[in-house]
């Protein structure tokens, strides 16, 4: 397939919201078969890009370039990817026959562990053009860098490399890139993206947030009032199709709709990005888009949710366990695999993940831990042992 070229590069896609077609009677719980399909229904100015952007926005869900095309004609005009999910760059780059490049804004990633408080621009710059090739273009709308905030790949020393900054200049220079940023969803998220944000390095940050989560309110506002555009990510809180949840029966499709309700709400995000592995969720998730305010349904939903799930779900930016552990366990990347493998059902990626954790620093030095001071300091009383030790048996081949 030939490879797209940068001609229109900075013609951003405005006409899309303008020239889209929005469904009168895209309403709740349509899907596919009836009359007509959920569109976006809301473009939203994507923070000092010049681009308007889609405030439901796909995450690694899509599977083949046909997904890809049936996102776009939705309305969806922006994907998040990264080298590390899987093939799913390469399935971006085949879809171009299919979407036209310049109407669709990626964003891709570093690895979290290519990039280190030593690594070098000529290492950034060769691992960019390795996606630019799997995504089958010459340039990525936005790059960053990828889960800082996790202490398992450094700290502030790790994201104030200068080279990681010399790697965006000379990428943005050369037309390969036209934005930069970082996400992050682990313990010390509000820290390093606030540093980011206090300091002009991002253009564009990515958090994970929910209805469930606390304390980036403060960061993501002054984010906003600098002209950073602002993406939210884990925001489903559970994926489970079936929450398994007895109040919610017949009732699981609104519990889920009203989920990203609340991030349209909230106001804070610019775009918030869900992985959709088939079109049922595209117009499930697309139902809602151009929510502004949540009614007594909706807030009823959540309430039921949050008493559900509350003691169970470990939150993406909460620290209250870091430091605590006596065998350094990293708790959230261990409860995080967790969830990939039970909730979000990619077993094989969270069991990936997890077995390049040291033995010494696993789950399983959970078993003859009698205090788990981890308990005590939790915000949300988890009981966090009986939870990694759950893990370790779901992610440890036998």
């Amino acid at each position: 397939m030939k490879k797209i070229s940068r001609r229109n590069f900075f013609q951003r896609s405005t006409s899309l919201a303008a020239g889209l077609a929005v469904t009168a009677n895209s309403g709740r719980n349509l899907l596919p078969g009836q009359e007509a399909r959920p569109t976006v229904r809301r473009y939203k100015p994507f923070g000092k890009t010049g681009f308007m952007v889609s405030d439901i926005s796909s995450g690694a869900g899509a599977r083949d370039a046909n997904m890809i095309k049936y996102l776009y004609d939705s309305g969806i005009n922006f994907i998040d990817t990264a080298r590390q999910y899987g093939n799913h760059e390469e399935v971006i780059g085949q879809s171009w026959d299919k979407v036209p490049r310049d109407k669709m804004f990626i964003v891709s990633k570093w690895s979290p562990r290519v990039v280190t408080a030593d690594v070098t621009k000529q290492k950034l710059m060769e691992e960019l053009d390795i996606s630019l090739k799997r995504l089958n273009t010459d340039y990525v709308d936005c790059m960053m860098i990828h889960s800082i905030g996790n202490p398992g790949y450094g700290g502030l020393e790790r994201i104030s490399n200068p080279a990681i900054y010399e790697a965006f200049d000379e990428a943005k220079r050369l037309g390969k890139m036209k934005w930069s940023g970082a996400s992050a969803h682990s313990v010390t998220t509000v820290e390093e993206i606030g540093w980011g944000v206090d300091n002009d390095r991002f253009d564009v940050v990515l958090v994970g947030a929910n209805f469930l989560t606390h304390g980036l309110e403060p960061v993501l506002k002054k984010a906003k009032a600098k002209g950073i555009a602002t993406m939210a990510m884990k925001t489903m809180t559970i994926y489970k199709y079936d929450l398994g949840i007895k109040e919610l029966k017949d009732k699981n499709t609104n519990a889920r709709q009203a989920v990203i309700k609340w991030v349209l709400a909230s106001d804070l995000f610019d775009t918030m990005v869900i992985g959709m592995r088939n079109y049922d969720m595209v117009n499930e998730y697309l139902s809602v888009s151009g929510t502004t305010s949540l009614n007594g349904e909706d807030e009823g939903l959540l309430s039921i949710i949050e008493k559900n799930i509350s003691n169970k779900y470990c939150r993406p930016g909460c620290n209250g366990c870091v430091g605590t552990c006596p065998n350094k366990v990293p708790i959230w990347d261990v409860l995080r695999y967790k969830m990939y493998f039970e909730n979000y059902g990619d077993e094989k990626y969270a069991m990936g993940l997890y077995k390049q954790l040291p033995e010494k620093t696993s789950a399983i030095m959970c078993t003859d831990c009698t205090d788990a001071p981890c308990e005590g300091a939790c915000k949300y009383n988890l009981p966090v042992k009986q939870r990694l030790l759950e893990a370790h048996s779901q992610l440890t081949i036998s």
